[in-house]
């Protein structure tokens, strides 16, 4: 039996906020495998600076946020911790972009190929762009950071702490929207910021108040984050044929074998579906890429 999840490992994400930051990155990582194998250097070079652009456009500002916020607060050891992975997302960046003058080099694949791929990319940075603060309460800097200060303001029975550490929060998610999505020109983002920021006031607005108990609004966010959901069932269910897709595959197949306890997490890139299958045991066992189109599988490694 094969458990399927819509994302990629929780534990991962949340207990490595360096590597959250660079998820966009990564998951190019899967193209950048794929055309080395191939040996399509044009393509390959396309993806080393797509993955470039990715820690430009979205780890940067996102890393610049956090940092802000902690030297703003006076939290000198997480100003260190941002300023380190500041150097390396600096150190990535530099890697793909010399990649991808080395693989330009080698290229030998036909321009209509490369503005093929080339639509393909813009479609994966699209996908990417929402994505960290769509996805701002599961990953990264609320469950590592602003979550557990608010669980020991709450011990300590600091509910105006407590208050505005959620406050804080909301902001962050409405400025990551700010300076992510909208300010690449994605439309429709700016209900998703001023629905958090709203939030974020109400929030400071109850804090001001005093309280001696948490109030109900301090968990607004789930209601937020539901009502300005648009595709989440028809996402799960497109993962569910991909994920079909994937498992009928011959290579899938016999990479799996007589594997027990894998998990399959399907993902959308915005012009094709990344299926990873892993276990604890093994970690990572096959990576399925699927077209999101013609639900063909372009590759298996």
């Amino acid at each position: 039996m094969i458990r399927v999840l819509l994302f990629f490992p929780l534990l991962l994400l949340i207990t490595q906020p360096c590597i959250a930051i660079r998820e966009g990155t990564a998951t190019a990582d899967v193209f950048i495998k794929r055309y080395t194998r191939i040996g399509d250097f044009g393509k390959l070079a396309l993806w080393h600076e797509a993955a470039a652009e990715c820690l430009k456009r979205i780890s940067v500002p996102m890393n610049g946020i956090a940092h802000d916020y902690y030297k703003r607060h006076g939290y000198k050891q997480w100003v260190a911790r941002s300023e380190k992975e500041a150097y390396e997302i600096q150190e990535h960046y530099e890697y793909h972009r010399k990649a991808a003058k080395i693989a330009w080099q080698k290229s030998e694949t036909p321009e209509p190929l490369l503005d093929a791929e080339r639509e393909n990319i813009a479609k994966f940075i699209i996908a990417w762009l929402p994505r960290y603060p769509d996805r701002f309460y599961e990953f990264g800097i609320y469950p590592t950071f602003f979550r557990k200060q608010r669980a020991l303001a709450e011990q300590e029975g600091d509910y105006v702490k407590a208050l505005q550490l959620e406050a804080d929060a909301a902001e962050m998610c409405a400025v990551q929207y700010e300076k992510i999505p909208i300010t690449y020109g994605l439309k429709n983002y700016q209900k998703h910021r001023d629905a958090y920021r709203q939030h974020a006031l109400q929030l400071q607005n109850l804090a001001q108040q005093n309280p001696q108990r948490l109030p109900k609004e301090v968990n607004g966010v789930k209601q937020i984050a539901r009502s300005l959901e648009t595709q989440a069932v028809s996402t799960s269910q497109k993962a569910d044929v991909i994920l079909r897709i994937a498992k009928s595959d011959v290579r899938v197949k016999t990479a799996l074998g007589d594997q027990i306890g894998v998990h399959a997490y399907p993902s959308f890139q915005g012009f094709a579906w990344i299926v990873s299958f892993s276990n604890h045991s093994r970690g990572n066992l096959v990576t399925a890429i699927v077209d999101e189109k013609t639900a063909k599988v372009l590759d298996v490694f």
